[in-house]
């Protein structure tokens, strides 16, 4: 930017650019900055205020005392020459086609006035953008708003005829404001023979003689109708309207419009202040009742003969009014005005800048003819609007509506979109994962009704291999009891019949009944399908009962069963029916592995101790042939068995039961041959593990 900067500028320019830098960063005693007011000073405006440097000295006094300064004021000599060279570079690159264009801008009011500062510079920026040329400006200020009378104005162009006698000017741009002579009097005395570009902004007839003298330009009027029509948009409810303008001849210009434009508005009273003195203005405006607004128009001259831009009367105004303030320029936005149907300068300035382009590459001004148009566009200030509670629903089509505060949405619109992406991203991954966890829990309940089904089916396949044993278990106690009846009846038949002996014979058929009773309610138990039901549970029952349920089975195959259990246990916590499926089974697969024992030789074991880490140990030895060192590390796992016509579940549903109560099983060959299978329990007064989260029914 800064490279572009001196490109486009004088070769001195990069050092008076840096050397205001210093002055504005180490300003010089007694400097001091005065900003723009529009308050009245002695009964006169101030229309000159602007930075003002007062430097005794002209060279910073301050090189001495900061040695920091002395590289920064090097540098200016430094950016001067190279300046210089980027200049003379620039010239010629350019060749003997493409020369510099001198163009001449001469303002009829002063440097500070707001128009002008953006008309200026919409024209030089819409200039260097569509000219192939390199543009040099030249700018003057004739200042009539301070010196209007005709001897200033001949002063000032004795003083432009001499100044530029000898420059070779290619274009002038006149800004008039009060009368046309900047435009037709001015370059036809100096320079006849340089064409002449012209931009106004008022209400005045166009002159003849501009169009006799070959002069092109813009007249720009002033959208009063739409300004009307937004008014009355904005705020329907409104009675009246206050036009402050001057007595100037282009501020009666302006006034006469209104008025002509004011009997399209019927029931609306139109009053126009023009015989006050700007003075008093804050005093009568403070009092406007409702259903009032202020039209501000110009004011070259009031009464009094005092002279104010259109932005000064406006901040005036606004400031003092009672009620919503309106106007006709865009450079008037941001004095308190709520705004109009207003001129935009930087619009106005490109359209200027476009016909001096046209006229810098050869066309003839005499064939473009002045145009004179009417084009306003709706503007509003947002303040304002929220300072006089006017619904923005009541804005126009395409009104540009000025300091506006940014929402959150339209400072952040891309952070906001990647933050929503990304949470909405996170929430479809949650739902996702709470999908799947559902999934996942259903799944563990079928598998764990699965394992319930499967477990039931190995308890009645373990009692189907029990079938004929547990038949003699029962047939015993029944024909005892067939037996004692029988005799009873014999008792019974004797004369005097033998009462101690029946009453002997009873008392045994009630023994083997419940004997009986007892089988057929293992059994049944056994039977059962259920969940896991834990609660307080001797061990020494249970294996007294699983083995009762089995000794039938090991008599008939020659097998003895040998019981070791202390006589006092702690209680443990679990399912009887469960455990005692894990021990039954683990007795039968004892007595399956000795089929090939000796009969002599086969013996089962079963053991109840407590382990060194403090849980019930119950151990299940056989003398059988033991498990192939291959075979040990999958016994427990599902589907894999030694037996020819096993499932290959007991172990595995074995496994899942003492790990859902919190324990382990394992199994190891014994020294002596056979193997054993122990599983530990804990005790009740332990807690369960954590990592025993296993399903809670099998």
């Amino acid at each position: 930017m800064f490279i572009g900067f001196v490109a486009g500028s004088s070769p001195a320019a990069p050092a008076i650019f840096l050397w205001e830098i210093l002055g504005v960063l180490y300003p010089a005693r007694g400097a001091h900055y005065t900003a723009p007011r529009p308050e009245l000073e002695n009964g006169r405006p101030r229309a000159h205020a602007g930075p003002r440097l007062n430097c005794p000295g002209h060279f910073f006094p301050q090189l001495n005392r900061k040695p920091g300064i002395v590289l920064a004021a090097a540098l200016i000599f430094g950016l001067m020459s190279f300046g210089a060279s980027v200049g003379q570079a620039q010239t010629s690159t350019n060749g003997p086609g493409l020369p510099i264009k001198r163009v001449l801008m001469i303002f009829n009011e002063g440097r500070d006035v707001p128009g002008n500062i953006v008309l200026e510079q919409a024209v030089r920026a819409e200039l260097q953008r569509t000219c192939t040329n390199r543009i040099e400006f030249l700018t003057e200020f004739l200042d009539a708003s301070h010196f209007s009378d005709k001897e200033h104005f001949q002063v000032f162009q004795d003083y432009i005829g001499k100044k530029y006698a000898r420059q070779k000017l290619d274009l002038i741009v006149a800004f008039p404001s009060r009368d046309y002579r900047l435009a037709g009097d001015l370059p036809k005395a100096l320079f006849p023979n340089v064409p002449v570009v012209f931009v106004a902004i008022n209400e005045m007839e166009v002159p003849e003689s501009l169009h006799n003298l070959g002069i092109t330009g813009i007249v720009q009027r002033f959208d009063i109708r739409g300004t009307l029509g937004l008014i009355m948009r904005l705020q329907p409810d409104t009675r009246r309207i206050v036009v402050i303008g001057g007595v100037a001849n282009v501020d009666r210009a302006t006034l006469g419009q209104i008025a002509d434009a004011s009997h399209a508005l019927e029931g609306i009273e139109f009053d126009f202040w023009t015989n006050r003195p700007a003075v008093e203005l804050p005093r009568a405006l403070k009092s406007l009742p409702e259903g009032t607004v202020v039209l501000v128009s110009t004011m070259i001259n009031d009464v009094n003969g005092q002279t104010f831009y259109m932005a000064q009367l406006a901040q005036v105004v606004a400031s003092s009014a009672s009620v919503p303030v309106y106007v006709f320029g865009a450079w008037v936005l941001g004095s308190g005005a709520v705004g109009g149907s207003v001129v935009d300068s930087e619009d106005l300035g490109a359209r200027t800048a476009q016909l001096a382009a046209r006229v810098l590459n050869g066309t003839n001004p005499e064939s473009l003819p002045i145009e004179v148009a009417t084009k306003g566009i709706p503007m509003v200030d947002w303040r304002a609007l929220e300072h006089w509670d006017i619904k923005p629903g009541r804005l126009p089509a395409g009104c540009v509506v000025r300091y506006r505060p940014h929402t959150v949405w339209e400072g952040h619109r891309a952070l906001i979109l990647f933050v929503g992406a990304v949470l909405l991203a996170q929430a479809m991954t949650i739902a996702a994962l709470l999908v799947q966890r559902r999934q996942r829990r259903r799944a563990e309940l079928e598998i764990q009704r699965q394992r319930t089904e499967l477990a039931h089916v190995s308890r009645v396949s373990t009692l189907g291999q029990l079938a004929s044993a547990l038949t003699h278990e029962l047939n015993q106690p029944l024909g005892a009891i067939l037996r004692n009846a029988e005799a009873a009846e014999i008792f019974l038949q004797n004369n005097p019949p033998k009462l101690e002996e029946v009453e002997a014979i009873l008392a045994d058929i009630c023994r083997d009944d419940r004997r009986a009773g007892d089988v057929i309610d293992r059994m049944r138990t056994l039977f059962k399908r259920r969940g896991l039901a834990a609660g307080p549970l001797d061990l020494r029952s249970l294996v007294e009962d699983t083995v009762a349920l089995a000794r039938p089975d090991a008599e008939t195959r020659q097998i003895q069963i040998s019981v070791q259990v202390p006589s006092q246990l702690p209680a443990v916590n679990g399912d009887r029916v469960h455990l005692q499926q894990v021990l039954l089974n683990l007795i039968l697969n004892g007595m399956d592995a000795m089929n090939s024992t000796p009969k002599l030789e086969r013996r089962l074991t079963i053991r109840v101790s407590e382990a060194t880490d403090g849980n019930l140990l119950v151990a299940v030895s056989d003398r059988g042939t033991g498990i192939a060192p291959e075979e040990i590390v999958h016994i427990f796992e599902p589907f894999f068995t030694t037996k020819p016509d096993g499932m290959g579940m007991g172990l595995a549903i074995s496994r899942t039961i003492i790990q859902a109560h919190g324990g382990e099983i394992r199994a190891a060959n014994n020294a002596l041959g056979g193997a054993t299978f122990a599983f530990t329990l804990p005790r009740m007064d332990q807690p369960k593990p954590k990592n025993a989260g296993l399903p809670e029914s099998f």
